[in-house]
């Protein structure tokens, strides 16, 4: 098995950035900024992090689904991430938000996709007790304005997390993944 590259890689990078940016709200997401022409942020928004425990658990959520996407395909982790930023940055970029950072907006996006390959490798019904969970979660967490697991530095914008969660759906509809039978992707 070839090692997960593009994980270690973008893992690498929040963390680096993390450490040796001194003043990280020159790369949040803003869209007030974006519009004035500062694209960057579009990109730089989702890998800076408000804090240590944010890095954190937005580093292990990558490391996990990163790898269980990158296994099967870089490719598709490539789509993964590039549907769930592009979900992610529209709806930012129509929200009263004046600033944002942190991956996990764009990680549901490889949420989604990493439980539906484990639904089609194993037909588990674990896979979906875990995916209905994640929705209640996020379901929980836009009513109440503020996280479930984790606690960070400002509150956190679950809006991002069900965007992301359509990226991955469109990723998945996107990408070819091989399928046995047209109607397995029939909801």
């Amino acid at each position: 098995m070839k090692p997960p590259t593009l994980t270690l890689a973008l893992l690498t990078l929040i963390a680096a950035m993390h450490i040796f940016i001194p003043v990280p709200s020159a790369l949040y997401f803003a869209p007030a900024e974006i519009a004035a022409g500062q694209p960057w942020r579009l990109i730089t928004g989702h890998l800076v992090h408000a804090d240590w425990n944010h890095l954190a658990w937005n580093a292990l959520g990558l490391a996990v689904l990163g790898w269980l996407i990158e296994r099967r395909s870089r490719t598709l982790l490539w789509l993964c991430l590039l549907a769930g930023t592009a979900c992610v940055n529209t709806l930012l970029m129509f929200s009263s938000l004046d600033y944002y950072c942190g991956l996990s907006g764009v990680l549901n996006a490889l949420l989604v996709v990493a439980l539906w390959l484990e639904w089609r490798a194993t037909r588990s019904g674990w896979v979906v007790a875990v995916a209905l969970g994640c929705i209640i979660k996020v379901a929980i967490e836009i009513s109440a304005g503020d996280s479930l697991i984790s606690q960070i530095s400002w509150p956190p914008y679950a809006w991002s997390h069900l965007a992301g969660m359509a990226g991955g759906i469109a990723a998945m509809f996107l990408s070819k993944i091989p399928t046995k039978r047209r109607e397995e992707f029939a909801f």
